[in-house]
């Protein structure tokens, strides 16, 4: 695995415990009452839509599949079911991950469920812009602009390699790319 790829199974794992919590707050057609047992004092049903449920279930299983993958092959401890602590053991073994001869299975299946839990998690808010062409193939770019109040930053994704990708720190560089074109 490349360090390019290394970096965004890093940068897509640690962003899966903001994209779990911010499913939370999805509501909309097939809305069920979801019974919230923690961190408040008492047990209160929180609306929550179907598609928000169905992703934060992919999260927890895809991530403690990985862990566990971990842990047996390197013969350590598995990391609580908690979905910041499976995070946490996965971003600390993505290098031993990059190497294993899953290393392409795990950035593809991580990456096509942050650009799912993204999708539901920001189904109402921010913006799409057309920016341009994408100076590394033939596809189109889009800013994904986010709200104040969103934890994901504001990105430019490629719509024909949702890899291409650049977030706002780098989008002067982008910028230069795409003039140099």
């Amino acid at each position: 695995m490349c360090s390019v790829c290394l970096d965004r199974l890093v940068g897509d794992i640690r962003n899966l415990p903001t994209l779990y919590d911010d499913c939370m707050n999805q509501t909309g057609q097939g809305t069920m009452r979801m019974i919230r047992t923690g961190p408040r004092k008492s047990t209160t049903a929180d609306p929550m839509s179907a598609a928000a449920t169905e992703i934060r279930t992919a999260i927890r299983k895809v991530l403690a599949s990985w862990a566990s993958l971990v842990a047996d092959e390197r013969r350590l401890q598995r990391p609580p079911r908690d979905i910041r602590a499976l995070a946490q053991f996965l971003c600390r073994h993505a290098e031993w991950l990059a190497a294993h001869p899953a290393a392409a299975e795990i950035v593809d299946e991580i990456g096509d469920l942050t650009r799912a839990a993204r999708k539901t998690a920001y189904s109402k808010g921010g913006g799409r812009v057309p920016v341009g062409s994408c100076p590394t193939c033939s596809g189109e770019l889009v800013a994904h602009m986010r709200r104040r109040e969103d934890a994901l930053p504001a990105e430019i994704v490629c719509t024909t390699y949702p890899d291409h990708r650049w977030p706002a720190t780098r989008w002067a560089t982008l910028a230069r790319q795409i003039q140099g074109r």
